[in-house]
């Protein structure tokens, strides 16, 4: 098959661009003929893409909703001087045989977000140009009758976009993100004493580990305040991601925890701070399925997460980790927490932990794509 991929970033450091790219390379591989639509250099992003994998550059303009729109509107003007090929969109964009909701639903979002919004930004949320394009393009999407297959990465996901566009659900198939073992996977139990000295910790030192970018809707405020009334007051918190640090060290100073708190920034490789933590803590308001989660199932490593996020269903409460109901439940976490901070270095959670995740690989979500662009092209009456 001719497949065309769409995506605005190749390189930015998040989970969508790393399935996006797990992706390209895996389609590339299977004999697919793959083009890439980007909005990166050409360089930059064909340094990502396996030499098989073809780089279309997408000229954007202006800021944040600009890049949006003109995004949607060039890529299709090259698709139309580029036919015969499958058009396989990660983007809310104007014109895609398949769509991957690898961002989960917009309209979801904003109404978990509401609640915990001031009435002035309620008001700005309802009439911001960028959240009403998004809207208007997921509807203008889910709506399209040249929309043949939607790929969900969780359960989760699935139910929204049936709950809010009435998509068919013969249409729609769940593929979760995959997990390169390799990299996420338990220390050699002689190797876990020298990967904490490394840090700088004891045998005895029980870390709280926070890793994402976007620290408000991934709850980070919600879990300093757990942190500061939790009963081990030994802990220590780990913040690894991109965000507006200065905010949440002053809240951590106010709360009385700023000692214990670290704020790494953003890591190429999170897999030693899994490694090292007793206990992953992720209280997202929205998360379609959270890779950080998988990441630290896949190391060994505990995670309290919240029902807003996708990847809970990898989580069987009391035995790897905890599915909080709210994010802002602040003494249900603290509680979930302390009860980590004791049991997650024992062998059998972070053998729960591992198993949870065992079955996932990049090969898999790659086969089972593959098979849903069959589908799709099927379904087409067309030659790709």
């Amino acid at each position: 098959m001719k497949i065309a991929l769409l995506r605005q970033r190749v390189s930015a450091p998040g989970g969508a661009e790393a399935t996006l790219i797990n992706l390209a390379r895996g389609l590339a591989a299977a004999g697919h003929e793959v083009a890439v639509y980007g909005t990166d250099p050409t360089a930059a992003a064909q340094n990502l893409l396996d030499p098989g994998v073809d780089y279309v550059p997408v000229p954007v303009l202006g800021g944040k909703t600009g890049r949006v729109l003109t995004y949607a509107l060039n890529v299709r003007k090259l698709l139309r001087q580029t036919p015969g090929q499958l058009v396989f969109s990660l983007e809310r964009t104007l014109f895609q045989h398949v769509y991957r909701a690898g961002d989960g639903c917009h309209r979801e979002w904003l109404k978990r977000r509401r609640p915990y919004l001031s009435p002035g930004a309620r008001l700005a949320q309802d009439y911001s140009p960028f959240h009403r394009l998004l809207l208007r393009l997921e509807q203008r999407l889910f709506t399209d009758p040249h929309l043949l297959r939607v790929i969900a990465n969780s359960r989760q996901v699935q139910r929204e976009i049936e709950a809010h566009y009435g998509l068919d659900p013969e249409k729609i198939q769940v593929i979760y993100n995959g997990l390169d073992h390799q990299r996420f996977r338990p220390p050699e139990e002689p190797g876990t004493k020298a990967l904490k000295a490394g840090f700088g910790l004891n045998e005895n030192s029980r870390v709280v580990l926070f890793v994402g970018s976007g620290f408000g809707r991934k709850g980070l405020a919600f879990l300093l305040e757990a942190f500061a009334g939790l009963k081990n007051q030994e802990s220590l918190l780990w913040i690894v991601g991109k965000g507006p640090i200065k905010t949440y060290q002053q809240l951590a100073r106010r709360l009385g925890v700023a000692a214990r708190v670290r704020f790494w920034g953003p890591r190429a490789d999170p897999a030693p701070f899994y490694q090292a933590a007793a206990v992953l803590a992720l209280p997202t308001i929205y998360d379609p399925c959270s890779n950080v989660v998988l990441e630290a199932l896949g190391c060994g490593c505990p995670v309290v997460t919240t029902a807003a996020n996708g990847a809970g269903e990898f989580i069987t409460p009391g035995a790897n980790g905890a599915v909080l109901p709210q994010p802002h439940d602040i003494p249900a976490l603290a509680q979930a927490l302390d009860a980590y901070l004791d049991r997650g270095r024992e062998p059998q959670v972070r053998q729960a932990a591992q198993e949870a995740v065992a079955h996932l690989s990049w090969e898999q979500t790659v086969a089972r794509t593959v098979e849903v662009l069959a589908e799709a092209a099927v379904a087409s009456g067309k030659d790709w």
